[in-house]
């Protein structure tokens, strides 16, 4: 198990499902399954939602960009995963765009990544923008049978 994930990703749309697996499995092999817990299941499914929106929308300009995920773990001691907190970064060298007032039947990412993390911070700028997600994983199958 390492301790920390780094993937660089072309921002195109083959990245997102390169994002899920990647993160996935790393969170997977935290607790040494060949699945991740529910908790991190949710956390899989935020980083998906901020890589898909980097290759939508920081790039808009048609030039070629990159989606950097950076995640890390610290242990609070408690038994098996449910002590870790994990803390994913999601970055572009992209420009930001505003939501719009009106999304139609869009514009649900930020809510969803929150409902599967426990904490999104979302800094923007202008070389970039940067999504940070910190999730506590639950008691694994693992810990559960012992």
């Amino acid at each position: 198990m390492s301790a920390e994930l780094h993937v660089e990703l072309p921002a195109e749309p083959g990245a997102a499902a390169r994002s899920r697996r990647a993160t996935g499995r790393w969170l997977a092999s935290l607790c040494g399954l060949e699945a991740p817990c529910d908790a991190a299941a949710d956390l899989v499914l935020a980083v998906n939602e901020a890589v898909s929106n980097c290759i939508e929308h920081a790039y808009r300009d048609g030039a070629p960009g990159t989606v950097t995920l950076r995640a890390h773990t610290t242990h609070s001691g408690g038994p098996g995963c449910a002590g870790f907190r994990v803390t994913v970064q999601v970055s572009d060298h992209g420009g930001w765009r505003a939501p719009p007032t009106d999304p139609g039947h869009r514009g649900r990412g930020l809510a969803m990544m929150r409902a599967c993390a426990e904490d999104v911070v979302v800094d923007r700028g202008p070389s970039g923008t940067t999504v940070t997600l910190h999730r506590t994983l639950g008691r694994c199958p693992a810990d559960r049978a012992s």
